[in-house]
C-alpha cells in the first residue's frame, strides 16, 4: 500500500500516476484514453511533449477541448520541472505529500483484491485509501438509497447494517447522506468491516454532516477515492464513484430510491459487471420506493430480512433469494395475496394472522410502521409484505407515512 518496499520502477510508476491525477478535471475516463497502450511514466512525458497519439486520444474524451489541453501539458512540464530540481522522481513530492497525511496508494489490477477488476469494464487506475486495505476474503454487500429517506428506510437501513456486520459481511457505500450512511454508521456501531467509497479527495469532506462518519471508516474501515488530496466533490465525480461501489459488492441491496438519481447509477453499474441487485419493498404509495419497487417488478430478489442477503452471498442461512424459491413458493404468495382480495369482497377477515393483527391495531387509529413493529414484534420485512397484501387487496391504505384501514 505505501511505498515502502517498492522498487524505484515502481516508485516512478505510483509518482507519474499521482501526477496524472492531479491534473485539474482528470477524471477516469481521461485517464483510461492517456494510458492507452502505455505507462504512467510514458504517459505523462508524451503529454509534456505534445505526442499526437496522446493528444488524440485526449481529443475524443467528451469535454476535453485545447484550452484543457494546453493547461494539462503546462501542468506536466512543471512536474518535470520540480522533479529535476529536486533530484527526485516525477511525482516524489506528490507521493510524500499524501504519505504524511495517511493516505496510502493502491494500483487495483496490482493489489492483492486484484480478482475483484480482473473482468471491470472500468477499473480504476490509482486509488487513495485510509484504513486497512480490501481483504477479498470478507464478502461484501453494497447497501445503496436516497438522501431523502423516511422513517421506514431508515430503519431498514439500520437492520441491515447492523445485521451483516452482525454476520461479519462488509458493508460497502458511497457514504452519503440517506440510507448509505445510516447503513454505514448501523455496521460500525454492530462492530462490523465497512467500506466507504467517496467522490472527492480523503481531505474534502461531502456532505460535511458526515464527517465524523468520514472519520469512523478511515479509522476502523476502509475509505477510497479516486482522487488527490484538495479534489473537491464536483458533480461528475459521483456516477464514477459509483460505479466503484459496485464493483465492490458483490450483492447490492438497493433499500429506497426513486425511479432516477444516484442509487440507479449503481444499480446500473452492477448489472454491467454481473452483480445481483437486490431491492427492498415499500409502499406503492411512497416515492422514496418507486425505484425499488420498480426493480422488483423488473425480476430483482427482494429483501424481506438480512437472511435473504446473507442467502444470495451464499453464506450460511436457511433462507433464499426470491429468485431461487421454487415455482411453487412463489404461486403460493399470489394465492395469499388472492385469497385476501377475496375476503375484503366478502366481507371477512384476511387468513394471514399477521395481516389479521394489523387490522385489529387499525382499529385504535392509524399507526406507522414503526408502531406497528413495536405492538406487532413483526420484523420490518414481515410487516412490509403484509402490508403489501392489505394495501393490494383493498384492506390498508398509506398516506404521509401513516397506515390505517382503508374500509
Amino acid at each position: 500500500m505505501s511505498t515502502v518496499g517498492r522498487s524505484d520502477a515502481e516508485r516512478a510508476e505510483l509518482g507519474a500516476l499521482i501526477e496524472l491525477c492531479s491534473l485539474p478535471h482528470m477524471g477516469p475516463a481521461r485517464l483510461r484514453a492517456l494510458l492507452s497502450s502505455r505507462d504512467a511514466l510514458e504517459s505523462i512525458d508524451q503529454l509534456r511533449a505534445g505526442r499526437a497519439a496522446v493528444l488524440t486520444a485526449l481529443r475524443s474524451c467528451r469535454g476535453v477541448d485545447e484550452q484543457l489541453i494546453a493547461t494539462w501539458r503546462r501542468q506536466a512540464a512543471l512536474a518535470f520541472e520540480r522533479a529535476a530540481i529536486s533530484g527526485h522522481p516525477v511525482g516524489a513530492d506528490l507521493l510524500a505529500m499524501h504519505a504524511r497525511e495517511g493516505i496510502w496508494l493502491s494500483v487495483p489490477a496490482r493489489s492483492d483484491a486484484a480478482e475483484i477488476w480482473e473482468s471491470d469494464p472500468e477499473p480504476p487506475a490509482l486509488l487513495f485509501g485510509q484504513g486497512v486495505a480490501i481483504d477479498p476474503e470478507i464478502r461484501r454487500v453494497g447497501v445503496v438509497g436516497t438522501r431523502r429517506c423516511t422513517a421506514y428506510g431508515r430503519t431498514v437501513a439500520q437492520q441491515l447494517g447492523a445485521g451483516l456486520a452482525a454476520a461479519g459481511v462488509a458493508v460497502v457505500s458511497g457514504l452519503a447522506t440517506g440510507i448509505d450512511g445510516i447503513a454505514q454508521r448501523a455496521a460500525l456501531d454492530a462492530g462490523g468491516p465497512v467500506a466507504g467509497v467517496v467522490g472527492s479527495g480523503l481531505d474534502q469532506v461531502y456532505p460535511a454532516s458526515n464527517r465524523t462518519l468520514w472519520a469512523d471508516v478511515a479509522r476502523r474501515g476502509t475509505l477510497l477515492s479516486e482522487y488527490p488530496l484538495g479534489r473537491r466533490a464536483a458533480h461528475w465525480q459521483f456516477p464514477a464513484r459509483n460505479r466503484i461501489v459496485a464493483a465492490l459488492s458483490e450483492v447490492l441491496v438497493v433499500v429506497e430510491s426513486g425511479t432516477t438519481g444516484g442509487s440507479m447509477y449503481t444499480v446500473d453499474a452492477a448489472a454491467e459487471r454481473d452483480r445481483p441487485v437486490m431491492a427492498v419493498p415499500g409502499p406503492i404509495t411512497s416515492a422514496a420506493s418507486a425505484g425499488a419497487n420498480r426493480l422488483l417488478a423488473d425480476g430483482c430478489a427482494p429483501v424481506c430480512e438480512v437472511a435473504d442477503v446473507l442467502s444470495a452471498l451464499d453464506a450460511e442461512s436457511p433462507a433464499r433469494p426470491a429468485c431461487e424459491r421454487s415455482e411453487t413458493e412463489r404461486d403460493a404468495r399470489g394465492r395469499t395475496v388472492a385469497r385476501t382480495a377475496a375476503a375484503v369482497a366478502a366481507g371477512s377477515q384476511p387468513d394471514e394472522p399477521l395481516d389479521r393483527q394489523i387490522l385489529d391495531e387499525f382499529t385504535a387509529g392509524p399507526r406507522t410502521l414503526d408502531e406497528l413493529a413495536l405492538q406487532t414484534g413483526a420484523s420490518l420485512g414481515e410487516l412490509a409484505s403484509a402490508l403489501g397484501r392489505l394495501q393490494l387487496s383493498g384492506w390498508a391504505s398509506e398516506t404521509g407515512g401513516w397506515w390505517e384501514k382503508a374500509r
